[in-house]
């Protein structure tokens, strides 16, 4: 068979193909003969770079009548063939005249088949393996020809990566100095340029990269940037050395910008047990409370538990553990106790009796009697919070309503009056005055109980045309939070004047619009540090910068829904109370009418003790003070009314 035919036949993918013979032909089903192979072809195999162990294999495939002369091998030496090839032609009897070497047999079945399917030890491109579905797809020449140049060519350029990653390998102690020295934005160039190469995942120097470039974006400000080389450092494992140093960061990360995402719970298969007992409380509280904010109470729980007593985080678990037990999915009220008087007691032990965590554990307390019918002693609980205390007010509300549900008026009146001090006018309570009423009314005092409704009336209900006017502006939860935050930047002034102040503050007040005010803060401050540095940054900063805005524009429009809801719901709070406020009316004239009817019918009757003075007292030992819009911010929540009864018997 002539050269020119053999160069045109085609072949089909079965099993992995050698080297040599894919350069010209693939491997067919039936064996290839001994006049199969051609000194031109020895010559285009070498030409393509086939290595000389694949043209072995090649020439034993010929067999025994493959022959060539002397004259043959100095034109393959012309053209280039090496000389283990030519050496190899002669050791194997394949050229006129040569004899093998000495003690040298001619390899058979299995073994020949072994030598020919080796990979050429010389650096030459592989031979491509298959392409799924290829198996059994015929090639051409030129189709193999094109497969075998871009092998050699994924090989040369994986050769130049590797060239470039030692290179900047070298220059990561440079960008560690730079660090070191506040030079952030310097290192960060260093360590990316250093990451964009593709340094295998979690070897030394990848780690080194990554933790070096998470530390200086979070120096410089860039926290979103610095969020997932943080967490894939936290996550290559306690035994890693700048694990504890990336976790504490990490805790900054959830605190400043709310970064939790989901990936975090793998979290959960870092072991750190030998890690001091400290920092395993610490990672337990985070782990706690990351699945208290997903809502999983159950594993929650599980976490806060391995918080040890003594330690920094445990009134804090214990309090999250508490609440974590009062959720429905867990519903445990007497474990829930247990938890917050553990919290109290860690706190009072560690001199903390002052801070959330301990007032916050005496408010659940409160509530939790409070909703069992306990009114006294819940109470008791929740005059444990300080008069200077953010939560004081929140305290007093509630202890109003405990008043009024036990029937102790005269406390119940006497903290009404605390809360229309100027101490509380920024927090929003409008259905005191439904309180203050229903209780006057309760004590047959019934121009009180009007002259608290039409309170009522002119504090609140006559304002709410203003509010439903805001509601129907904008559906726009943007156009919300552009209102409401700068009412927040001007102490609770809407800058459109349109939302009473009483009503902005509902929202201010709210704890929830607080933290997202906060975050949203730190991303405007972070964006202001990324575009001071983009150029440092290149497409890395771009994409970090980009992500930030994306994350602005969610936290804004997150914060704008709140608004909403909360503008919303106090709308239609103000409904319901209106609604009570119309019924106490009805209530107080029926009542009237009906007093005035028994008196004239038991004209007899003494009439009930004297109306009584418009003051307030003060305490057990019932000191007078004036009540004439005075208050005394040492007493203001220990006043109690005078106010007697004057409901006539039937």
């Amino acid at each position: 068979m002539g050269t020119d035919d053999q160069l045109s036949r085609t072949a089909t993918w079965a099993g992995r193909v050698m080297a040599a013979v894919a350069a010209l032909f693939m491997i067919t089903a039936t064996p290839i003969s001994a006049s199969a192979l051609e000194k031109s072809q020895i010559v285009q195999m070498s030409k393509l770079g086939i290595g000389a162990e694949s043209i072995k294999g090649a020439i034993d495939k010929a067999g025994d009548d493959f022959k060539l002369t002397e004259k043959d091998l100095q034109d393959l030496r012309d053209q280039g063939v090496s000389d283990e090839v030519i050496a190899y032609l002669k050791e194997t009897g394949h050229v006129a005249g040569a004899k093998k070497a000495e003690g040298e047999d001619q390899k058979e079945g299995a073994e020949q088949e072994q030598a020919a399917q080796e990979d050429d030890d010389d650096g030459a491109a592989p031979a491509p393996e298959p392409a799924p579905g290829e198996e059994d797809k015929t090639f051409s020449e030129e189709e193999v020809r094109k497969k075998i140049q871009r092998a050699k060519e994924r090989q040369e350029a994986e050769r130049r990566r590797q060239q470039k990653l030692q290179a900047a390998a070298r220059r990561l102690p440079d960008a560690d100095s730079a660090r070191r020295n506040g030079r952030n934005m310097e290192a960060a160039r260093i360590y990316l340029k250093f990451l964009s190469i593709g340094p295998e995942k979690e070897s030394e120097n990848w780690y080194k990269a990554k933790f070096g470039l998470a530390r200086a974006l979070f120096k410089e400000g860039i926290l979103s940037g610095a969020a997932t080389p943080t967490r894939e450092v936290v996550m290559a494992g306690a035994q890693r050395p700048h694990f504890e140093e990336a976790f504490r960061m990490l805790e900054e990360l959830t605190a400043r910008i709310g970064y939790q995402p989901p990936a975090l719970k793998d979290l959960t298969t870092v072991l750190v047990r030998d890690l001091p007992k400290n920092f395993q409380n610490d990672f337990n509280y985070y782990l706690g409370k990351y699945f208290y904010d997903y809502n999983n109470n159950e594993q929650a729980i599980e976490y806060l538990d391995k918080v040890n007593e003594g330690s920094d985080d445990y009134p804090r678990a214990q309090y999250l553990k508490g609440v974590a037990n009062l959720a429905g999915s867990v519903d445990n009220k007497p474990e829930a106790l247990r938890a917050f008087e553990r919290a109290i007691r860690a706190g009072e032990q560690q001199g903390i009796a002052d801070n959330e965590i301990f007032q916050l554990s005496y408010m659940a307390l409160a509530r939790v009697f409070y909703e069992v019918g306990l009114y006294d002693v819940a109470l008791y609980y929740y005059q444990k919070i300080p008069r200077d205390s953010s939560r004081h007010a929140e305290a007093l509300f509630e202890q109003a309503w405990s008043y009024f549900v036990k029937n102790d008026y005269k406390r119940a009146l006497g903290t009404f009056h605390t809360l229309h001090s100027p101490y509380y006018e920024k927090w929003y309570f409008p259905d005191l005055y439904i309180l203050e009423s229903t209780v006057y009314l309760n004590l047959c005092r019934y121009d009180y109980s009007k002259q608290a409704l039409a309170k009522f009336q002119k504090e609140y209900l006559d304002k709410r045309p203003r509010l439903q006017d805001f509601l129907n502006e904008t559906t726009e939860p943007k156009a919300y939070w552009s209102k409401l935050s700068s009412a927040y930047d001007d102490g609770g002034i809407a800058r459109s004047g349109t939302v009473p102040k009483m009503f902005v503050n509902a929202v201010l007040n709210d704890l929830e619009f607080f933290n997202i005010y906060k975050q949203i803060q730190n991303l405007k401050n972070e964006k202001q540090a990324l575009q001071a540095n983009i150029g440092a940054l290149g497409d890395f900063g771009q994409e970090v910068l980009d992500r930030v805005n994306n994350q602005l524009d969610t936290k804004i429009r997150e914060g704008g829904i709140l608004v909403q809801q909360k503008l919303s719901q106090i709308d239609q709070e103000l409904q319901d109370w209106e609604t009570k406020a119309t019924q106490i009316s009805f209530d107080i004239d029926s009542e009237e009418r009906g007093s005035i009817e028994r008196e004239l019918q038991n004209r007899e009757t003494k009439e009930a003790r004297d109306e009584g003075t418009t003051l307030m007292v003060v305490a057990d030992d019932w000191q007078r003070w004036p009540f004439e819009g005075e208050y005394w911010f040492d007493e203001v929540s220990n006043y109690r009314s005078q106010q007697s009864s004057k409901c006539i018997d039937q």
